[in-house]
């Protein structure tokens, strides 16, 4: 299958793209957007996909380190802005999906109403422990 950078505006495709890419067993550089502007500069450098980083959100949106202060709002909110100028696949970071598998069902159901293309769930128990450092849980 011949792949060629997402187009369009419908996150379908995007999906689909991503998918495609997955089933292929594809390698694929994901660098990380922790908003909009960032996103944008990730597309414009020719990249195929963008990896919506929770770090990044709690680091640029509320100058604090990952340590689970984000909300899903917050994530929904930047997702939004991030899908509406870029055009690429967003792999959102959902942190342990923001409570139990009830919970973690409606972050999913958001995330795709917001443009996720693909979320990454932590393998870690509630409250998280960031990723950057030692001693996670």
């Amino acid at each position: 299958m011949a792949f060629d950078r997402p187009s369009g505006d419908r996150v379908s495709d995007r999906r689909r793209w991503l998918r495609a890419a997955v089933d292929e067993r594809r390698a694929l550089l994901v660098p990380g957007a922790a908003n909009a502007l960032t996103a944008r500069v990730i597309e414009d450098a020719g990249f195929e996909v963008a990896y919506v980083t929770g770090a990044g959100v709690a680091n640029t949106l509320l100058g604090v380190p990952d340590i689970g202060l984000v909300t899903l709002t917050e994530i929904v909110q930047t997702t939004e802005a991030i899908a509406e100028i870029c055009s690429l696949p967003l792999i959102v970071d959902i942190d342990t999906g923001f409570g139990n598998a009830v919970n973690t069902r409606r972050t999913v159901r958001l995330l795709e109403r917001a443009g996720a293309a693909a979320v990454q769930i932590e393998d870690q128990v509630f409250p998280k422990k960031c990723g950057h450092f030692d001693g996670k849980g």
